[in-house]
């Protein structure tokens, strides 16, 4: 299997498993942007897992200006809101796809 078609099949979980949690959050009564980010930070674990993400979603963000600059792709802001309105769980193995694309194209 290529590389560009094991991200490309990382890209469904990574958008169903996030949408999967979010749609149970707009179940609640009177769903509120303060309410979703309070709920973020409820505990101390899914603080730690929010922080993670947090740290891990930047790091990408670099690696993504770097790389993207690096082999010339085009419209590396597209992944940005891939990533913040999805997850990360989406955005990178989009990101990854595209890449992996390019190298193909360039072997």
């Amino acid at each position: 299997m290529k590389q560009s078609t094991f991200y490309s099949v990382l890209c469904v979980p990574g958008v169903l498993i996030p949408f999967a949690f979010i749609i149970g959050f707009f179940g609640v009564p009177e769903p509120t942007i303060s309410l979703f980010f309070t709920s973020i930070f409820v505990n101390h674990v899914s603080s730690a897992v929010a922080g993670d993400l947090l740290v891990s979603g930047l790091v990408f963000f670099m690696f993504l200006f770097f790389e993207g600059r690096r082999l010339n792709l085009n419209k590396l802001w597209l992944f940005v809101p891939a990533t913040l309105f999805v997850g990360l769980s989406f955005g990178l193995p989009l990101f990854l796809y595209f890449r992996a694309k390019k190298l193909e194209q360039t072997e």
